[in-house]
This record gives structure tokens, sequence and C-alpha cells, in this order.
């Protein structure tokens, strides 16, 4: 289950109707939302007017970052990206900042291109997840100049397709690509901890393009591209869809979605959009017969994973079903009585990624491969 915590937030950030205490304490978030809007503007207004240096280096770099806090879908583009940067021929490396690791090196390597280097509970799960599906060097850091300095001497020049760097403002990056949810892009328009902003929605400016995610309401996109059109004039705004194409089950079989429609399943995840999960599990066919939700990055335990097989198979689910994102941060050992499936996503462009492909031959226009 989500922590007290979780549940007090989402219920704080609510527009629903409360209790009178609820309705004080939405108050005192806002006025310490105020606090947080001034604390923003205090970090990112010297990089505005000159103040502070961004940093180059000497190779390109794709930024990719969100405004809403979790659920942006923003890790799955950068995957996106790399795989198109690859078939242009090009060589990626993604670096992160490994949100919810307990490594606080300056830099930690998570994937050379030959072999894994550190696992989740190290550098956090996002990073292995990229590491894992695309067999791309990672590495991670608070400092993401640092990062990309260590990656270039060690592998020489190449693409840095950046995560999470749209409010790490001190680096210089060749595209500024924003993820935002094509349905509900501001969540409700207040930061944080009010509502789920990282920083007002004016700091759209920065971005030179925008990226629609979860993209399935055609209404919701036009909707949103126009506003986006009207604020910010002639940016390109891309729009992609999500989409569970299938599993892979606990023998490492491939099963598309033909094969799973009625088949009884427990989802299981530690996300921060469980509910878009199970979605796409009945989108498969699947039958869900038990759900259990826990935190967004939440490490899952042996004895975790057991309790919910044993719920699971006692509501008559023939396997527990998990993420991509979960899938590497369960425990190595005690799962061996758990069937354990594992969603495979893909992200869908318009045009077929046509769109994607020329902002970043734009971007490369000037670094020779």
């Amino acid at each position: 289950m989500p922590s007290r915590w979780h549940q007090l937030f989402a219920r704080v950030s609510s527009e629903q109707a409360g209790s009178p205490g609820l309705i004080v304490l939405r108050g005192a978030a806002r006025v310490a939302s105020m606090f947080y809007g001034v604390g923003a503007a205090l970090y990112h207004t010297p990089y505005d007017v000159g103040l502070r240096k961004v940093r180059r280096l000497d190779a390109p770099v794709i930024g990719v970052g969100n405004l809403v806090a979790g659920g942006a879908g923003k890790t799955p583009l950068v995957m996106a990206i790399a795989a198109a940067l690859v078939e242009m021929g090009r060589a990626p490396v993604v670096i992160s900042r490994g949100y919810g690791g307990s490594c606080k090196a300056p830099v930690t390597w998570v994937h050379d291109g030959r072999e894994p280097l550190a696992d989740a509970q190290a550098v956090g799960d996002e990073p292995v997840m990229v590491a894992r599906e695309l067999g791309l060097p990672v590495a991670v850091g608070a400092d993401r100049w640092q990062v990309g300095r260590e990656v270039l001497a060690k592998l020489g020049r190449r693409v840095l397709v950046a995560d999470d760097l749209f409010q790490h403002r001190g680096l210089w990056r060749d595209l500024n690509l924003l993820a935002l949810d094509a349905a509900r892009p501001f969540g409700n328009g207040v930061v944080l901890p009010r509502g789920p902003l990282r920083e007002p929605a004016r700091a759209l400016r920065r971005a030179q393009a925008v990226v629609l995610t979860r993209a399935e309401d055609p209404s919701a996109v036009e909707a949103t591209r126009r506003w986006l059109a009207r604020f910010l004039g002639p940016m390109p705004v891309l729009a992609c869809r999500h989409r569970v194409t299938g599993i892979v089950d606990h023998q490492g079989r491939w099963r598309p979605a033909g094969e799973l429609a009625g088949r009884k399943v427990a989802a299981f995840c530690g996300l921060a959009r469980p509910e878009s999960f199970e979605a796409s599990l009945a989108g498969l066919g699947l039958e869900v017969v038990e759900a259990r939700r826990f935190n967004d990055h939440h490490a899952f335990s042996a004895e975790e994973v057991r309790q919910a097989w044993q719920r699971a198979s006692a509501a008559g689910a023939e396997a527990l079903v998990c993420s991509q994102k979960d899938a590497v941060r369960l425990p190595a050992e005690g799962l061996d009585a758990a069937p354990i499936w594992v969603t495979r996503l893909e992200l869908r462009f318009e045009h077929h990624g046509a769109e994607l492909k020329s902002l970043l031959k734009q971007a490369l226009a000037d670094w020779p491969v």
C-alpha cells in the first residue's frame, strides 16, 4: 500500500471536497507552496539573467525532463530517444541523477556498454532499467557536467542523453525536451506541496520542444496543443502513446497480447500511476483478480513478494505481473516459488517518430558523427 505521506499528498493536492481539517491543511500547503515558489525563483533567476554560468561539454547533450513530480513518462522517452539515436548511427550514453539510489559518489557507472556495474539499490531503478533494456552505457551523479566529463574521458565523444535535466540548469544542452502528460499536463497548476509542479508553468519557455506523453485521447491532445500554441507560439509539440505490447513470463518467453486473453493474474507495482499500469493489463486481455500498490520507486522484499503470491494464488491467479521498472527493484533471491511476469512498454509516436528524428538531426547538425 502507498505510504501515509503519499496518501496525504494525494488528498492535499486533490481538488475534491474534503473535511474541515483537510481544508486547513490545504491552506497551509498553499502557503508552503508560496515559499517553495520563491525558492525555485531564487535558483532559476540567476541562470535566466546570466549571473550563473552554464557549463558546456565537448559533446552534444539531449536533455529530457518534466514539470510535474512523477508520472510524466520521461524515462521511456529517454529510452526512445536513445534507441532513435542508435538507428541514426549515433552512439548514445544515458546520464542521470540516480534518484532513489544509496550511492553518493560523484560519478557511478551503472553499465559500461558491456556489463552491468550497479544495481537499483545503489543508483535507483530508472538508470538500471535503461541499462538493462538497451544495453547502453549509463552513468549517474548529482552534477551532470561532472558525469558527462567522465563519460567522455572514458568512452570518447558520444551523444549524451540526460534524464531528469529540466531543473538542472548548470549543463548546456543542444536540445531541451519537456515531457508533459497529454491529459493533465500541469496537475492542479500549483507547485509543491499544494500541487505536483516542480516549478511554475512559465518554465515551459525554457523548452525547445514539448513531448505529450500518454496521448491516447485525441481530444485531450488537441486541447493541450491549442493551449501550448497560445502560450509558447510555434514550438514543436510531439505526441506519443504508451502501449504495453505483451509480457515476458517467468521462463523468459515473450507472450504477445493475442496469447493472454482471459488469463488470470495479480498486478503489483510501485509506480506513480498504478491505475494506468493496471488498465494496461486489462488492455492485453488479462483478467486482474488481485492488485497491490506500493509507493513509487518501492524496493520490494522477498517477504512482500511471497505474501503477494499467496494472495494471488488464493484468488486464482496463475502469475504476478509487474512493470519493467518494478522488475529491477525485485530482490535477487527468494523468488523461486512466485511466477513473475514482466510487461513490455513501447512509445508510439505520430508519423512513426519522424518528427523526433528530425529534432535530433537538427540538434546534432553541428556535431559530426
